[in-house]
């Protein structure tokens, strides 16, 4: 089998068979989609276009090289997006991967730091003199502060890498069930849904590099449960 990756993706149906029709020959057996970045821009004059991810356009055409390969005996895998991890346009940030932030102020008043689009303060501690630290609820600073620690459910703002033209947005959180959700239902379901008469062998994700996810929404919530206690208080350390 072979990767083909769909640049643009700037495909026509007579190029699509040209080189289905050469795979067969060639005695490869089958092969695994992939639309991501375009190559050119689109150039009216040369008839040349880069079809919208998840256009009706692009989807006619993934259906028929699923239907074409069937009929020719190749195997046709299909990547359930594009470009690498998952996400893009449907994912808002509330819902993009996520990190924990830690901003520390050694200066009165100790304020709040600004809490962005997509960010929750998750605690804050109040370090005294001797090192000696002590959660508190803003705003009310405790006597005898020398620095906070302020502990913010952040996003790491990653987007999608390689992406194909209409398939740019952030990267999801690959810990949270309804980033999941909302990715698969907007772009998961319209590519199967396209090749309904001639399923994939298999899905795929092009490469999790979901880099500095360290957090999600619930993780407190889930680690007491499974741990049995309480990570929060441990943040400072």
């Amino acid at each position: 089998m072979m990767r083909w990756w769909w640049f643009g993706p700037a495909v026509t149906k007579a190029q699509l068979q040209h080189e289905l029709d050469l795979m067969k020959a060639g005695g490869i057996g089958g092969f695994e989609v992939q639309p991501v970045y375009p190559l050119a821009l689109d150039d009216h004059e040369r008839g040349f276009r880069n079809l919208p991810f998840l256009s009706p356009e692009f989807l006619e055409h993934l259906r028929f090289t699923a239907e074409s390969a069937r009929k020719l005996g190749l195997r046709f895998d299909l990547t359930l997006g594009s470009g690498w991890p998952y996400g893009g346009p449907e994912i808002p940030v509330t819902l993009a991967a996520g990190r924990l932030k830690l901003v520390v102020t050694a200066k009165p008043p100790f304020s709040v730091p600004d809490i962005g689009n997509g960010e929750r303060l998750v605690a804050a501690f109040a370090e005294r003199e001797g090192g000696e630290v002590e959660a508190f609820t803003p705003p009310k600073i405790p006597a005898g502060t020398k620095a906070v620690r302020y502990f913010i459910s952040s996003r790491t703002g990653q987007m999608v890498k390689r992406a194909s033209v209409g398939a740019e947005g952030f990267v999801l959180d690959h810990y949270n069930r309804r980033a999941l959700d909302a990715y698969l239902a907007r772009t998961g379901s319209k590519l199967l849904d396209a090749v309904a008469g001639a399923k994939p062998a298999a899905i795929f994700c092009d490469s999790l590099e979901a880099f500095g996810s360290d957090w999600t929404e619930d993780l407190p919530e889930e680690f007491k449960r499974r741990r049995g206690y309480d990570l929060i208080p441990l943040l400072p350390r």
